[in-house]
C-alpha cells in the first residue's frame, strides 16, 4: 500500500506537488485510505474535474451543489467547476469541515499535464495545516528536450538562468539535479517525501536506485502499476577466500576473455549503488583486484575453518545496512538479476529460485547480523534459512545464470559462453 510506505496517519493532511502523476497519486491514495475511513480530496490550485467513479460525493461551494458519484467514502471539494477544472476552495472552507474526515489529500501544484515543471515564487500552494508533502517527478522525463513544450513554466527556468540541466535534453544527471534542487516543498517544515513515478522496468529501477544515495526520504515506483519501492540500504559481501580444492588453484583468478572470474563479478557490482562492497580474500592477487575496483578487501585468516568464517569476516563490518551475499565464481549472473532481487527486498530473506530449487545470491535483513556471526563450519547461511519462515522467493528461469564453476572441466565447458 502506498499510504503505508508514505506513513500517512489518521487525521493527517497530505499535499501532493510536482508533476508527472500528482492527480493519479492523489486518487490512488484516496482509494486506499477510503477502506480505513472518510477521505476528503481537494486542491489548492485547480485540477481536472474528477470522474464519478473516483468519489462518493462532489461538493461545489459556490453553488452549494452536491453531486453523487459511484465511489465510497471519498468526498471531493471545490469552489466551482470552470472550463472542466475543479477550482480550489478557501483554506477556511476546509477548516470548517476538517474534523469530519479521517484523511485529507490535496493537489498543490499545476503542471498542465507536463512531466516537468518549475515554480514561481508562490508555488507550490501549500495549506498552512498540512502535515505531509509528497513531491512527484517522473522518470519518463529522461531524454525529453528542454523546451516550452515539455516544461511547465519554462520561462521561469530560463529567466533564473538555472543550471539544473547541463544539456539540451534531460539526461540521468539532469533528472537527479531536478530531484535535488526542485522546489517541490517550498519552505514546508513538515514531513517531506520525494517520489519518482513511472519506474516500470529493471533499467528504470537501476536508475532510481542510483539516485537514492543522494536523496533523502526518496521512494520510487509506478502509480499506474500500483508498485512502490523504498530503496533499501544494502552492502554486498563477496566470498572470495575459498580453497578451490576441486579446481586445483584459485579459480577466481582464472581469466575468461582476458578478465579474471572475480573481476567479471565486480564489474557488475560496482555499477549498482551498494552502500559498500566487501570482498573476503586470502590471496594477495585478490587484494590487488579489490584495489583496482575500489572495493573493500577484508582478509580472512581463518579460511580453512569453512564458509562461515568468510561470512563472519564480512558481517563484522556491517553497520545498519542489509547484506547481500555473493560468491565470486558465478560469471553468468546478470546485473539485471541482481537489480531484480534488490527491488523485491521487503525485510524478508530474499532467495532466487528456479522450479523450487534455491540459489545464490541471497539478501539477509540487517536484523540477522547476530545470527550470522554465530555460524560455524562450512554450512553458511543455510542454517538460518532452514529454520526461518520469513522468506521471499523470487522466481527466475535460466539456471545457467546461477551456475558456480568448481572445476577446470566446467571452466572449459562454459568459457565460450561468457
Amino acid at each position: 500500500m502506498f499510504y503505508e510506505k508514505f506513513g500517512i496517519e489518521k487525521n493527517s493532511v497530505t499535499g501532493i506537488t510536482g508533476s508527472g502523476g500528482k492527480t493519479s497519486m492523489m486518487f490512488l491514495l484516496a482509494e486506499e485510505l477510503s477502506k480505513k475511513g472518510r477521505v476528503l480530496v481537494t486542491t489548492s490550485t485547480k485540477i481536472y474535474e474528477p470522474f464519478k467513479k473516483q468519489y462518493e460525493y462532489l461538493f461545489l461551494l459556490n453553488s452549494n451543489e452536491k453531486i453523487k458519484g459511484d465511489g465510497k467514502n471519498i468526498t471531493v471539494l471545490g469552489s466551482e467547476i470552470r472550463d472542466e477544472k475543479l477550482i480550489s476552495p478557501k483554506e477556511d472552507d476546509i477548516l470548517k469541515i476538517k474534523s469530519e474526515f479521517d484523511y485529507i489529500l490535496y493537489e498543490g501544484d499545476g503542471a498542465r499535464e507536463k512531466l516537468l515543471k518549475f515554480w514561481n515564487d508562490n508555488e507550490p500552494c501549500i495549506f498552512s495545516f498540512t502535515d505531509n508533502i509528497i513531491g512527484i517527478a517522473n522518470i519518463k522525463s529522461i531524454n525529453l528536450k528542454i523546451s516550452k513544450k515539455n516544461i511547465h513554466r519554462y520561462n521561469m527556468y530560463m529567466n533564473k538562468n538555472n543550471k539544473i540541466f547541463a544539456k539540451e535534453y534531460v539526461d540521468k544527471k539532469g533528472l537527479k539535479n531536478y530531484l535535488i534542487h526542485g522546489k517541490f516543498f517550498r519552505n514546508f517544515l513538515g514531513k517531506k517525501i520525494l517520489f519518482l513515478n513511472g519506474v516500470e522496468n529493471l533499467e528504470e529501477i537501476k536508475i532510481a536506485l542510483n539516485f537514492s544515495n543522494d536523496l533523502k526520504n526518496f521512494m520510487f515506483g509506478s502509480v499506474k502499476n500500483k508498485k512502490i519501492y523504498v530503496p533499501p540500504k544494502i552492502s554486498a559481501i563477496v566470498m572470495a577466500s575459498g580453497k578451490s580444492e576441486r579446481f586445483g588453484k584459485n579459480k577466481l583468478l582464472e581469466k575468461i576473455n582476458e578478465v579474471s572470474m572475480l573481476e567479471i563479478t565486480l564489474k557488475k557490482l560496482v555499477s549498482i549503488p551498494f552502500k559498500k562492497i566487501f570482498v573476503i580474500y586470502k590471496d594477495v592477487e585478490i587484494y590487488n583486484i579489490c584495489k583496482k575496483y575500489n572495493v573493500v578487501p577484508l582478509e580472512n585468516r581463518n579460511y580453512f575453518l569453512g564458509q562461515s568464517e568468510s561470512i563472519k569476516r564480512g558481517v563484522k563490518e556491517i553497520e545498519d545496512e542489509n547484506i547481500m551475499f555473493f560468491t565470486g565464481d558465478m560469471p553468468f549472473l546478470k546485473e539485471s538479476t541482481i537489480i531484480k532481487l534488490i527491488s523485491e527486498f521487503d525485510d524478508s530473506i530474499v532467495i532466487p529460485t528456479i522450479n523450487n530449487k534455491r540459489f545464490s545470491p541471497v539478501i539477509f535483513p540487517k536484523r540477522y547480523k547476530e545470527e550470522l556471526m554465530k555460524l560455524s563450519g562450512d554450512t553458511g547461511g543455510k542454517e538460518i534459512i532452514k529454520n526461518e519462515k520469513n522468506l521471499k522467493f523470487v522466481e527466475f528461469y535460466d539456471e545457467k545464470e546461477f551456475i558456480d564453476i568448481d572445476t577446470q572441466e566446467e571452466m572449459e565447458k562454459f568459457k565460450g559462453d561468457i
